[in-house]
């Protein structure tokens, strides 16, 4: 299951009963209401359970955990507020405070210090420590986030202090365990976060594994892999991107079937669009930000912008059209749920006849007149008809969505074109075609069930461990050293993995010695060649006679869970296609369409619409589709002279 930002969704595959599947609103504000609910009306108690949630990620974005504080080495207390010297907006001349969890006077300082090799120059004071534990206990702090200098070299005195905290009754989260690597402002945002979301997620994890007391419970993590509940909370900051990371491993697994190795991946859900691209592989990252606030762990690359079905859309301070990012979420959600929400995406779409009048199923039902009182207040605003500010604001998120598409492709020096799009999520195929059309791609892919293709994908997750050290040392001189890491890096993963044959994946950060930024890469043959090639692709040029400096090596085990069986398919739509009126185009051009109850065997050309219980799917003008043996849809842009005929 996966419980997103409007609809939580169920896939359940049972040997005697098949494929079961269902869609309801995520409850608020405990999606474990809804996740019961959910599991009650599909009589599913005793099961294998993969669970994609955004109880991490809410806490963060709510800003809603505990009373955290950070305790570092004297001399740094100020690390979350200097961060790094980029500026965050470069024409403000008043630049916002840089976003933290932790205020100023919450930040403390202890007099001891370790050198760039590990060793220490000053003992911890341990007197000192109690009373600093002391007075955070008297200042209701819940949980403290230590980030000593260095500390990811030699733990020795993070450790101590840690100690101290625990016995004092304080929750404390050790930077060398949570992220074991250089650069301290990256450290200290990473443990701060750690620390902050951990109890929430703990309570949460808790609460629902009493209630599922049968079902054997896994959490996918920010890296499309699944642990343990008891996991999920010790690295916390590894389940900030668990729901998107799940629908990824769906897509991918999807595009290996149809021999697919290029595709790029636009999941629209109610809150936000995640994208991502995969060439030949899954794509991974070890730094990523969550409402401005950096964090690192192993993690997919996905991107994500503030635009699905429930984005608002109102006035910026200039009187233009502004979509996004802030979301009507599931309650009150948007105007057509009928519980006065404003206007949205989702109500565009409805009053252009791309939606159809009832959502998941039948469960929702869409209130079209709500939709144009919402959007008829906006147009008065902007002066201009209701369908064309309709058309203005799905004009306005698509852009969005198409500028996250650029990011993840052009800008990274891949040329769209010769990938193929697969659009899942609630709404990813309501906008598949136009996003596109403005990238010049001219394929594109609709999994069977494309709004449950997160909840699938939890079901494909894997289990993964890692281990990871820092080196900051050039590479030639710790090759030796390295082999010797490895081997004892393996036998301590073999240790804490279930039974099972595991497959390795070990990778390197390397630069330029003296230089700032580094490129990871898959240990091997070549490896400073390859080095060279990748750094002139990503930046654009490259110094082969520099020293290369070993920053930190990652050694990633996987095992495969036993594969469910293959899910059936809907049924091919028969002929029971109805004309309905709709508008399309900007300025939107009214007609009427095709609209069919499924996806369809035999080609269909747009403009036309397809119904499904977990999404719908609009067939832009110049577009045709039809169902393939698997169940997918498959749409391919039609030549100039053929869509002029059409």
């Amino acid at each position: 299951m996966d419980v997103g930002g409007t609809f939580t969704d169920f896939v359940v595959l049972d040997p005697q009963r098949g494929r079961l599947q269902l869609k309801r609103p995520t409850s608020r504000p405990d999606p474990s209401e809804g996740i019961l609910a959910g599991l009650q009306e599909l009589g599913v108690s005793q099961c294998v359970l993969s669970h994609g949630t955004t109880a991490a990620t809410n806490v963060a974005l709510e800003r809603r955990g505990p009373r955290t504080a950070l305790v570092t080495t004297l001399g740094f207390g100020d690390v979350l507020s200097l961060g790094r010297g980029q500026r965050l907006d470069l024409y403000a001349l008043l630049p916002p405070a840089r976003p933290t969890l932790v205020p100023p006077e919450l930040c403390f300082e202890v007099n001891e210090r370790l050198d760039a090799r590990g060793q220490v120059l000053r003992p911890l004071d341990l007197g000192e420590c109690e009373r600093l534990a002391a007075r955070l206990s008297s200042l209701g702090v819940e949980a403290v986030a230590v980030c000593l200098l260095f500390a990811y070299l030699n733990g020795e005195h993070e450790r101590a202090l840690g100690k101290i905290l625990t016995r004092h009754g304080l929750a404390p989260s050790l930077s060398h365990q949570v992220d074991p690597q250089p650069k301290e402002y990256e450290r200290a945002s990473t443990t701060v976060l750690q620390a902050y979301v951990a109890p929430s997620l703990e309570r949460y994890l808790e609460n629902l594994s009493a209630s599922l007391s049968q079902a054997d419970l896994w959490v996918v993590r920010s890296s499309g892999s699944v642990c343990r509940p008891r996991e999920a909370v010790e690295r916390a900051v590894g389940c900030l991107l668990s729901g998107p990371a799940a629908g990824l491993r769906g897509a991918w697994q999807l595009a290996r079937e149809q021999g697919l190795s290029k595709i790029m991946t636009v999941d629209v859900g109610g809150t936000s669009t995640d994208v991502a691209l995969c060439d030949g592989s899954l794509p991974y990252l070890e730094e990523s930000s969550v409402a401005g606030l950096p964090f690192r762990c192993p993690q997919t690359d996905i991107q994500t912008v503030g635009a699905g079905g429930g984005s608002i859309a109102g006035l910026d301070a200039g009187g233009l059209l502004q979509v996004g990012p802030r979301s009507a979420g599931s309650q009150p959600g948007p105007a057509c749920y009928g519980q006065g929400g404003p206007a949205t995406v989702t109500d565009a779409l409805l009053l252009l006849g791309r939606l159809p009048e009832q959502l998941a199923g039948g469960r929702l039902r869409l209130d079209r007149q709500a939709s144009w009182r919402a959007l008829e207040e906006l147009s008065e605003r902007l002066e201009l008809p209701v369908l064309e500010t309709a058309a203005a604001i799905l004009a306005l998120a698509e852009h969005n969505m198409a500028q996250a598409l650029r990011l993840i492709s052009l800008e990274r020096g891949y040329d769209p074109r010769l990938f193929v799009l697969m659009a899942f999520g609630g709404g990813g195929a309501s906008h598949a075609t136009a996003l596109a059309d403005q990238l010049g791609m001219r394929r594109v892919v609709i999994p069977a069930q494309p709004g449950l293709l997160c909840a699938q994908g939890a079901m494909l997750a894997p289990w993964q461990a890692d281990e990871q050290r820092a080196w900051l040392a050039p590479l030639d001189d710790v090759e030796a050293q390295l082999q010797t890491w490895t081997a004892r890096a393996r036998s301590l993963l073999r240790q804490r993995a279930p039974a099972g044959k595991l497959t390795w994946n070990h990778q390197c950060e390397i630069r330029y010695r003296g230089q700032g930024s580094s490129l990871w890469l898959k240990a091997g043959a070549r490896l400073q060649e390859r080095f060279h090639a990748l750094h002139l692709r990503r930046f654009g040029y490259h110094r082969p006679q520099q020293a290369l400096e070993l920053v930190s090596t990652l050694l990633r085990a996987t095992l495969e869970r036993p594969r469910p069986e293959a899910c059936e398919s809907e049924p091919c739509a028969g002929p029971r296609a109805t004309s309905q009126p709709a508008c399309w185009g900007l300025p939107p051009r009214p007609g009427t369409i095709q609209v069919y109850p499924g996806y369809p065997k035999d080609w269909v050309a747009g403009p036309a619409r397809l119904d499904t219980m977990d999404g719908t799917v609009w067939i832009g003008t110049g577009w045709r589709a039809r169902r393939i043996a698997d169940g997918s849809l498959i749409m391919e842009s039609l030549p100039l002279e053929e869509e002029h005929e059409e």
